[in-house]
């Protein structure tokens, strides 16, 4: 009987202590799902944004065709914990708005300009904008190549926050992580309303819709 019972005990215990533990993945998005946006956790390995191999491009669509271009990033940093993604933030430098489609440099010059006024971006009040990451889901069935998290957080635009989800490819390589992701934000939600048919009537070929295309290629490092 004695024999019997420290059997038992010995597998509860391994048991108990596999439950406690848990694997790699259960552990990160814990710790994921506690963290305020932004906020660092403990231990955690630091990847800073490599500014110079790092792109945040844009797309605007209207009635009567499109614009592109990029905006430039200040810094940035991403929180793992055992390879895995769990936190992060971006700070974007909103004054480096650039227009890519228009070769024209006056033209070029007028829509940048445009973009910077307070009809949208309110660049001179409002320099920066910020995504805080927090409450990453990983999927560990996701094909290769395809979006493996789903990324939340905490946008703030002109002094606005709201949160946000997108789905994102996110891989870990040695001493680099690379994220990318292709995700559309209402602009509205930020007070940018300008040509907006929610807003003033009879646009006509002005109208400016409101979606937005968001398209981040990051490379983060040691």
């Amino acid at each position: 009987m004695k024999k019997l019972t420290s059997i038992t005990l010995v597998m509860a215990g391994a048991l108990l202590l596999i439950v406690s533990c848990g694997g790699p993945s259960e552990k990160a998005a814990e710790i994921s799902e506690r963290l305020e946006p932004g906020e660092m956790p403990e231990d955690a390995t630091v990847k800073t944004i490599d500014l110079n191999r790092s792109t945040v491009a844009w797309e605007g669509t209207k009635v009567t065709g499109k614009h592109d271009g990029t905006i430039g990033i200040e810094h940035g940093e991403f929180y793992l914990v055992d390879d895995q993604l769990v936190g992060g933030n971006i700070v974007i430098d909103m004054t480096q708005i650039v227009v890519l489609d228009i070769e024209d440099p006056e033209t070029n010059a007028q829509l940048q300009g445009h973009l910077e006024s307070d009809d949208f971006f309110s660049v001179s009040t409002y320099p920066r904008a910020t995504f805080e990451m927090a409450q990453l889901v990983k999927n560990e069935q996701a094909q290769e190549g395809e979006p493996n998290y789903t990324i939340r957080g905490n946008l703030t635009m002109k002094d606005i926050t709201h949160g946000i989800s997108f789905p994102a490819h996110v891989q870990v390589d040695d001493e680099l992580l690379s994220a990318k992701a292709d995700f559309d934000l209402d602009r509205t939600q930020w007070d940018v309303r300008f040509g907006s048919g929610r807003f003033f009537e009879n646009l006509g070929d002005n109208l400016i819709h409101d979606n937005f295309n968001i398209k981040l290629d990051i490379i983060a490092a040691m």
